[in-house]
């Protein structure tokens, strides 16, 4: 499927830019060079950008302007007209697998056109994004119920914002990323009753009107957010029955559901599961979980709802009363794990973006007083 969307893309493309030629072209064009590739994550919000060979269609300029022009498409169908070397991604992008093309400038050479992969499915914007569109941004939940923002520019701490009042009515609070297809991430809430809620996020910190997503969540108990899991471009829910077994339940981009699967049993031996979004660097959605004598376990996802491998990444993880994942903290472009361990120090720990770790560094103190850190 991709092949033949990658050739009827090729077709549209020098359909097109021969339509928009305005005087003779000679019959050839200069050598086009390798293919371009696109590079960037493709989520929502994220930017993708393109390298193009140094010598693609040289001369092909006549020494009046570019010796080529730049198009992007989307699953085939271009998004514009002549574009730029990068591309944001948008919400309605979610789902669709992006290509770039470069084709010759039309005043020296031929219309011919070359073409980058299609990119994996646009994935709904995920955890990572935060709050507010930074990389990385903490909620905790005080002993009153108050909801606190912790975002960072550049290296250091910004003031903590109150956010909410009241969420100590919740027993799990989580985030799912972006869940109803907006661009913006939300909450998920559940009560002592079963019932879920769904908070949309406003982009600002702040949150929509609740809607009620579900009732009955009271069989599980760890409900988490790892993403896009399936790799149909829309973040996904894993829940974890009281007797070990792991179902997906896949969000269907509108806030609401499509079927559940079962995707793992023997997960009762875990007591924390964490959801990094791809932490071994191969674009899928991964999960890492802490067994009750400390152990770290990465779970590769395989991007269409299941697994590929697992190993130990970490012993000694059993100190940590809080354990989790929010995005990158040092900006290394890199999903990083974050502790509270019991001193109440906030400790993050720096992946090395293929299941190891570059060190860790305590980055606050007095963390210790909080209900839930997500």
């Amino acid at each position: 499927m991709g092949t033949l969307r990658r050739r009827m893309a090729a077709a549209l493309l020098t359909a097109v830019v021969t339509a928009m030629a305005i005087s003779p072209l000679p019959a050839s064009a200069a050598p086009s060079g390798p293919d371009p590739v696109v590079t960037g994550t493709a989520i929502v919000g994220q930017t993708l950008g393109t390298v193009i060979g140094p010598y693609t269609f040289y001369g092909c300029g006549g020494g009046t302007g570019p010796d080529f022009t730049i198009y992007w498409t989307r699953d085939g169908f271009l998004v514009a007209g002549e574009t730029g070397r990068t591309y944001v991604l948008r919400p309605g992008d979610a789902g669709s697998r992006m290509a770039v093309h470069v084709s010759a400038s039309r005043t020296a050479c031929s219309a011919e056109t070359i073409n980058s992969a299609e990119t994996s499915p646009v994935g709904a914007a995920n955890r990572a994004s935060g709050f507010t569109g930074r990389a990385f941004e903490l909620l905790a939940r005080g002993t009153d119920g108050t909801l606190s923002l912790f975002g960072r520019t550049g290296k250091a701490w910004d003031a903590p914002r109150t956010v909410g009042w009241g969420w100590n009515g919740f027993n799990l609070v989580f985030s799912p990323g972006d869940f109803n297809g907006d661009g913006k991430s939300d909450l998920i809430a559940r009560d002592a009753s079963g019932v879920l809620y769904l908070y949309p996020g406003d982009g600002t910190g702040g949150w929509k009107p609740a809607q009620v997503i579900g009732t009955g969540w009271d069989v599980f108990d760890s409900i988490v957010g790892p993403g896009d899991f399936n790799g149909d471009g829309y973040n996904d829910i894993l829940a974890r029955g009281k007797d070990g077994t792991l179902y997906l339940y896949p969000g269907n981009g509108a806030g609401g559901w499509l079927p559940r699967t079962v995707v793992g049993t023997g997960w009762d031996v875990m007591d924390a599961i964490l959801t990094p979004g791809d932490f071994n660097g191969d674009g899928k959605v991964d999960v890492l979980a802490r067994d009750r004598n400390g152990y770290l376990y990465f779970y590769g996802g395989n991007g269409a709802g299941g697994w590929t491998r697992s190993w130990l990444i970490g012993t000694g993880w059993g100190a940590l009363r809080f354990l989790g994942a929010a995005g990158d903290f040092n900006g290394d472009g890199f999903a990083d794990v974050y502790g509270v361990d019991a001193q109440g120090r906030l400790v993050s720990y720096y992946s090395d973006g293929r299941t190891g770790w570059k060190g860790s560094e305590v980055v606050g103190d007095g963390w210790g007083g909080f209900t839930a850190i997500f």
